[in-house]
Protein backbone atom coordinates (compact mmCIF):
# COMPACT_ATOMS: atom_id res chain seq x y z
CA UNK A 1 0.00 0.00 0.00
CA UNK A 2 1.53 3.23 -0.87
CA UNK A 3 2.19 6.29 1.74
CA UNK A 4 -0.73 7.87 1.06
CA UNK A 5 -3.05 5.46 1.60
CA UNK A 6 -1.90 4.29 4.75
CA UNK A 7 -2.17 7.16 5.84
CA UNK A 8 -5.54 7.78 4.68
CA UNK A 9 -6.88 4.12 5.81
CA UNK A 10 -10.05 3.05 7.02
CA UNK A 11 -9.66 0.72 9.77
CA UNK A 12 -13.04 -1.96 9.69
CA UNK A 13 -14.88 -2.94 12.59
CA UNK A 14 -14.51 -6.66 11.53
CA UNK A 15 -11.11 -7.21 9.63
CA UNK A 16 -11.30 -7.50 5.64
CA UNK A 17 -9.66 -9.90 3.37
CA UNK A 18 -9.76 -9.47 -0.28
CA UNK A 19 -10.06 -13.04 -1.59
CA UNK A 20 -8.54 -12.79 -4.94
CA UNK A 21 -4.87 -12.30 -6.46
CA UNK A 22 -6.18 -9.54 -8.89
CA UNK A 23 -3.86 -6.40 -8.75
CA UNK A 24 -6.75 -4.03 -9.81
CA UNK A 25 -9.07 -5.14 -7.11
CA UNK A 26 -6.47 -4.86 -4.76
CA UNK A 27 -5.51 -1.22 -6.20
CA UNK A 28 -9.01 -0.44 -6.28
CA UNK A 29 -9.64 -1.46 -2.52
CA UNK A 30 -6.48 0.36 -1.41
CA UNK A 31 -7.45 3.45 -3.08
CA UNK A 32 -10.58 3.62 -1.53
CA UNK A 33 -8.66 3.80 1.83
CA UNK A 34 -9.85 0.31 3.04
CA UNK A 35 -7.49 -1.47 5.87
CA UNK A 36 -7.42 -4.81 4.16
CA UNK A 37 -4.96 -7.98 3.53
CA UNK A 38 -5.36 -10.09 0.64
CA UNK A 39 -5.38 -13.96 0.91
CA UNK A 40 -5.51 -15.92 -2.48
CA UNK A 41 -8.19 -18.58 -3.03
CA UNK A 42 -7.15 -21.72 -4.61
CA UNK A 43 -10.14 -22.75 -6.31
CA UNK A 44 -9.97 -24.49 -9.54
CA UNK A 45 -12.40 -22.24 -11.68
CA UNK A 46 -12.25 -23.87 -14.61
CA UNK A 47 -13.86 -26.59 -12.65
CA UNK A 48 -16.29 -24.53 -11.71
CA UNK A 49 -17.07 -22.93 -14.97
CA UNK A 50 -17.93 -26.12 -15.83
CA UNK A 51 -20.06 -26.81 -13.03
CA UNK A 52 -22.22 -23.76 -14.26
CA UNK A 53 -22.43 -23.94 -17.85
CA UNK A 54 -26.22 -23.59 -17.61
CA UNK A 55 -26.14 -20.15 -16.03
CA UNK A 56 -26.35 -16.49 -17.05
CA UNK A 57 -23.28 -14.73 -17.22
CA UNK A 58 -24.06 -12.61 -14.15
CA UNK A 59 -25.25 -16.01 -12.04
CA UNK A 60 -21.74 -17.47 -12.95
CA UNK A 61 -19.67 -14.03 -11.87
CA UNK A 62 -21.45 -14.92 -8.89
CA UNK A 63 -20.84 -18.14 -8.54
CA UNK A 64 -16.86 -17.58 -8.91
CA UNK A 65 -16.86 -14.77 -6.80
CA UNK A 66 -18.77 -16.64 -3.97
CA UNK A 67 -16.64 -19.87 -4.63
CA UNK A 68 -13.48 -17.96 -3.81
CA UNK A 69 -14.54 -16.18 -0.48
CA UNK A 70 -16.56 -19.62 1.01
CA UNK A 71 -13.16 -20.88 0.47
CA UNK A 72 -10.72 -18.54 2.28
CA UNK A 73 -13.66 -17.69 4.90
CA UNK A 74 -13.26 -21.55 6.10
CA UNK A 75 -10.22 -20.57 7.09
CA UNK A 76 -10.79 -17.14 8.56
CA UNK A 77 -14.16 -17.38 9.87
CA UNK A 78 -13.59 -14.14 12.29
CA UNK A 79 -13.31 -11.78 8.88
CA UNK A 80 -15.33 -10.10 6.57
CA UNK A 81 -14.03 -11.68 2.93
CA UNK A 82 -14.36 -10.11 -0.15
CA UNK A 83 -14.74 -12.66 -3.44
CA UNK A 84 -14.68 -11.35 -6.98
CA UNK A 85 -15.39 -12.49 -10.31
CA UNK A 86 -15.20 -11.02 -13.85
CA UNK A 87 -16.18 -11.98 -17.37
CA UNK A 88 -15.09 -10.89 -20.68
CA UNK A 89 -18.48 -11.66 -23.28
CA UNK A 90 -18.69 -11.09 -27.32
CA UNK A 91 -21.88 -12.58 -28.73
CA UNK A 92 -22.25 -15.32 -25.97
CA UNK A 93 -18.14 -16.46 -26.18
CA UNK A 94 -16.03 -16.39 -23.05
CA UNK A 95 -12.98 -14.16 -23.30
CA UNK A 96 -10.56 -15.73 -20.82
CA UNK A 97 -7.05 -14.04 -19.69
CA UNK A 98 -5.10 -14.30 -22.65
CA UNK A 99 -1.98 -15.48 -20.66
CA UNK A 100 0.10 -14.92 -23.89
CA UNK A 101 1.30 -12.49 -26.05
CA UNK A 102 -0.10 -13.65 -28.95
CA UNK A 103 -3.23 -14.88 -27.64
CA UNK A 104 -3.95 -10.90 -26.11
CA UNK A 105 -3.29 -9.87 -29.58
CA UNK A 106 -6.00 -12.16 -31.26
CA UNK A 107 -8.32 -11.45 -28.73
CA UNK A 108 -8.04 -7.75 -29.69
CA UNK A 109 -8.35 -8.51 -33.18
CA UNK A 110 -12.06 -10.09 -31.98
CA UNK A 111 -12.84 -7.63 -30.16
CA UNK A 112 -11.98 -4.71 -32.75
CA UNK A 113 -14.42 -2.83 -33.84
CA UNK A 114 -17.29 -4.21 -31.89
CA UNK A 115 -19.60 -4.22 -29.13
CA UNK A 116 -18.73 -6.76 -25.96
CA UNK A 117 -19.24 -6.77 -22.40
CA UNK A 118 -17.55 -7.30 -19.29
CA UNK A 119 -19.34 -9.10 -16.00
CA UNK A 120 -18.10 -8.59 -12.93
CA UNK A 121 -19.80 -9.89 -9.57
CA UNK A 122 -18.67 -9.19 -5.84
CA UNK A 123 -18.95 -11.13 -3.01
CA UNK A 124 -19.03 -10.57 1.24
CA UNK A 125 -18.66 -13.76 3.17
CA UNK A 126 -18.60 -14.30 6.97
CA UNK A 127 -18.05 -17.72 9.00
CA UNK A 128 -18.20 -19.34 5.50
CA UNK A 129 -22.35 -18.45 5.07
CA UNK A 130 -22.90 -15.30 2.05
CA UNK A 131 -24.06 -11.66 3.51
CA UNK A 132 -24.00 -9.98 0.12
CA UNK A 133 -24.08 -10.81 -3.14
CA UNK A 134 -23.84 -8.06 -6.54
CA UNK A 135 -23.54 -8.30 -10.14
CA UNK A 136 -23.37 -5.66 -13.36
CA UNK A 137 -22.54 -5.55 -16.58
CA UNK A 138 -21.13 -2.75 -18.86
CA UNK A 139 -21.22 -2.14 -22.52
CA UNK A 140 -18.05 -1.29 -24.50
CA UNK A 141 -17.35 -0.13 -27.86
CA UNK A 142 -14.02 -0.90 -29.75
CA UNK A 143 -12.62 1.26 -31.79
CA UNK A 144 -12.02 -0.35 -35.28
CA UNK A 145 -8.09 -1.12 -34.50
CA UNK A 146 -5.55 -1.78 -36.53
CA UNK A 147 -2.80 -4.76 -36.50
CA UNK A 148 -0.35 -2.12 -36.00
CA UNK A 149 -1.67 -0.18 -33.04
CA UNK A 150 -2.79 -3.95 -31.83
CA UNK A 151 0.65 -4.89 -31.28
CA UNK A 152 2.12 -1.39 -29.78
CA UNK A 153 -0.77 -1.72 -27.32
CA UNK A 154 -0.35 -5.35 -26.48
CA UNK A 155 3.73 -4.69 -26.47
CA UNK A 156 3.43 -1.31 -24.16
CA UNK A 157 0.83 -2.98 -21.68
CA UNK A 158 1.40 -6.73 -21.83
CA UNK A 159 -2.35 -7.32 -20.69
CA UNK A 160 -1.52 -11.06 -20.52
CA UNK A 161 -3.75 -11.68 -17.54
CA UNK A 162 -6.34 -8.92 -18.20
CA UNK A 163 -9.84 -10.55 -19.02
CA UNK A 164 -10.76 -8.81 -22.62
CA UNK A 165 -6.73 -8.41 -22.80
CA UNK A 166 -6.65 -4.60 -22.04
CA UNK A 167 -5.91 -2.20 -18.50
CA UNK A 168 -8.68 -0.07 -19.42
CA UNK A 169 -7.51 2.29 -16.15
CA UNK A 170 -4.55 2.92 -18.09
CA UNK A 171 -3.74 3.10 -21.98
CA UNK A 172 -6.71 0.43 -22.58
CA UNK A 173 -9.17 3.53 -22.62
CA UNK A 174 -8.06 4.47 -25.78
CA UNK A 175 -9.08 1.05 -27.44
CA UNK A 176 -12.71 2.34 -26.76
CA UNK A 177 -15.21 4.78 -28.65
CA UNK A 178 -17.56 4.80 -25.80
CA UNK A 179 -18.56 2.71 -22.75
CA UNK A 180 -22.17 2.18 -20.89
CA UNK A 181 -21.82 1.45 -17.17
CA UNK A 182 -18.68 2.44 -14.31
CA UNK A 183 -15.59 2.14 -14.85
CA UNK A 184 -14.76 0.19 -11.73
CA UNK A 185 -17.02 -2.80 -13.03
CA UNK A 186 -14.88 -2.72 -16.06
CA UNK A 187 -11.80 -3.23 -13.70
CA UNK A 188 -13.08 -6.17 -11.89
CA UNK A 189 -14.91 -5.05 -9.42
CA UNK A 190 -18.65 -3.16 -8.70
CA UNK A 191 -16.81 -0.97 -5.89
CA UNK A 192 -19.47 1.65 -5.12
CA UNK A 193 -21.92 -1.28 -4.33
CA UNK A 194 -19.22 -3.15 -2.60
CA UNK A 195 -18.68 -0.06 -0.46
CA UNK A 196 -22.52 0.35 0.07
CA UNK A 197 -22.72 -2.76 1.55
CA UNK A 198 -19.41 -2.45 3.91
CA UNK A 199 -21.11 0.61 5.38
CA UNK A 200 -24.82 -1.07 5.22
CA UNK A 201 -23.57 -4.31 7.05
CA UNK A 202 -21.83 -1.35 9.57
CA UNK A 203 -18.40 -2.64 8.77
CA UNK A 204 -16.91 0.50 7.66
CA UNK A 205 -17.76 4.11 8.43
CA UNK A 206 -15.63 7.61 7.89
CA UNK A 207 -15.46 7.70 11.98
CA UNK A 208 -12.66 5.23 11.85
CA UNK A 209 -9.70 7.02 9.68
CA UNK A 210 -6.24 6.71 10.41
Amino acid sequence: MNEESILSSINPKIPIILASGSESRKVMLEDAGLNFKVITSEVNEDIIKEEFLHLSYPEKVIKLASAKALEVSKSNPDSIVIGGDQMCVLDNVLFDKPGSTEKAIANLKQLSGKTHYQHSGVCLFKDSKSIWEYSEAVELNMHELSEEEIINYVKIENPINAAGAYKFESLGCNLFSSVKGSSYTIRGMPLLPLLKALRDLDIIDLKNIV
